[in-house]
């Protein structure tokens, strides 16, 4: 623990500042940017010429209703719906966070067995394998095994760790609904990595070109140099505005939970008080990924297929130890003013003492959180096809295929939803853990039942020594 606490900077109204970092970082965005743009616009006549008319003879084929191709109000609704749904599914799924808390990990349970189990009922329902094949072939059990044992474990040894998940659930519905801010960080991290990646795809595209890509043409020392400077700066780049995004929403819900009203400013101005700490957790981030690549790259070149599969699979294995690592990194970090090498250093320990509640997160939580993202696709299909069947006054056709384009589409509200709640859930989780340790004090926005249900179920896993 240090003596540095993000609630003083709030109360003080006067956070750290590093213009030179923030300057550094500026050049650095400023020159993907610059080579970017020069590429899309070095591309675009092709674009026009050869790839807008591919897309449109696509589109023709879709045999899509004609108030989606030749009406831009009929393109302007489309939109408009989508929208207009994201924000009631956003809110909705929030209520839902708020008032069922623990009721949605049991659901998840239920329906995550239901899932790994279904094809084995399924094919015993139909005769296609008997009980003795099903013995034979017991590897298509190896999902559903783990998952039952996952739920009995988490229902039994851990059931009051679970009780105490549940509640953290209703106070991340409540921090969304309060705070609404804190979906906006992680909105404009979807918008800049979709950016990013056209700019980076213009770079490969603009330096490499297609035949290198597929092949046809050996790669050059020139090719290479500005695809891989290309790929550093995309990386960086993309890595760093999730960084900033995480600890600006991170911010607020640790603000709000010292009992205070925040806003959005006080979020980014919490998390630029760190952003030398975060550009540097950038970059070791970028260092994990290329190492990933390198060595599904070896195992290609040595043992092909199989070869790739073993480098993929241990960079699989890095890359969860460092996600676990750095759990509680940018939370710690923009909480108590810590550097990268810091923050980590505090998070492997806080993981450490903490690794059932982190593992309920990734299971029991994250299965919660899936039903949510099942509603939100079920809302997004019945409000496509009610849309759909308004606009063609009472067409079939146009109503289905309104219904799977918002389905389609359902990703991005839900991506940011779960995407958001897992920022406030970790947060929240780090305040509670904190607050546990005596390190945290005073007013905090845990209300006197949720406090009296958290201490409860803490000492009660406590005394059972789960």
């Amino acid at each position: 623990m240090t003596d540095v606490d993000l609630i003083d900077y709030y109360e003080k109204k006067k956070y750290p500042s590093h213009s030179r970092a923030i300057a550094a970082i500026l050049i650095v965005f400023g020159g993907f940017v610059i080579l970017g743009v020069y590429s899309i616009w070095q591309l675009w006549p092709k674009f026009i010429t050869e790839v807008v008319p591919l897309i449109m003879s696509i589109v023709a084929t879709l045999d899509l209703p004609s108030i989606l191709t030749t009406s831009l109000y009929g393109v302007a609704l489309v939109v408009g719906g989508l929208f207009l749904f994201g924000v009631l599914i956003a809110v909705g799924a929030s209520v839902l966070a708020r008032r069922l808390g623990g009721t949605l990990i049991y659901v998840g349970a239920l329906f995550m067995n239901l899932m790994t189990w279904g094809i084995v009922i399924l094919v015993l329902a139909t005769g296609q394998l008997s009980l003795g094949d099903l013995v034979a072939n017991w590897p298509i059990m190896i999902p559903g095994l783990l998952t039952l044992f996952t739920t009995l474990l988490l229902f039994t040894v851990f059931k009051d760790r679970i009780r105490r998940a549940g509640q953290i659930i209703k106070l991340t519905g409540q921090v969304c609904l309060d705070e609404k801010g804190v979906f906006v960080p992680p909105l404009f991290t979807m918008i800049f990595t979709l950016i990013s990646a056209v700019l980076f795809g213009a770079i490969i595209f603009q330096f490499a070109g297609i035949d290198v890509l597929l092949g046809t043409v050996p790669w050059t020392v020139e090719s290479e140099a500005s695809v891989g400077i290309g790929l550093l700066l995309y990386l960086f780049t993309t890595l760093f505005f999730y960084n900033i995004a995480y600890g600006a929403s991170s911010g607020i819900v640790y603000i709000y939970m010292r009992g205070q009203d925040p806003t959005l400013g006080d979020g980014v101005k919490a998390s630029l008080g760190v952003v030398a700490g975060l550009a540097a957790l950038a970059i070791m981030s970028v260092v994990i990924v290329l190492v990933r690549i390198a060595l599904q790259r070896a195992g290609r070149q040595v043992g092909g297929a199989g070869g790739e599969a073993v480098g993929r699979a241990a960079g699989g294995i890095i890359g969860w130890i460092w996600a676990l690592v750095n759990y509680f990194t940018i939370p710690a970090m923009v909480a108590e003013g810590l550097g990268a090498r810091a923050g980590i250093k505090r998070s492997a320990g806080l993981v450490r003492k903490n690794f059932v509640d982190v593992m309920i997160k990734e299971s029991a939580v994250r299965w919660a959180f899936g039903v949510l993202a099942l509603i939100f696709f079920i809302a997004f299909a019945v409000g496509g096809a009610a849309i759909g069947w308004v606009v063609s006054s009472g067409d079939l056709i146009t109503a289905l295929v309104l219904a799977v384009i918002f389905i389609v589409f359902a990703a991005i509200p839900c991506s940011l939803v779960l995407r958001t709640f897992d920022i406030v859930y970790v947060t929240l989780l780090y305040v509670f853990i904190r607050r546990q340790e005596g390190e945290i004090t005073g007013k905090t926005a845990f209300s006197a039942d949720m406090s009296r249900e958290l201490e409860s179920a803490y000492n009660a896993a406590k005394r059972s020594g789960s």
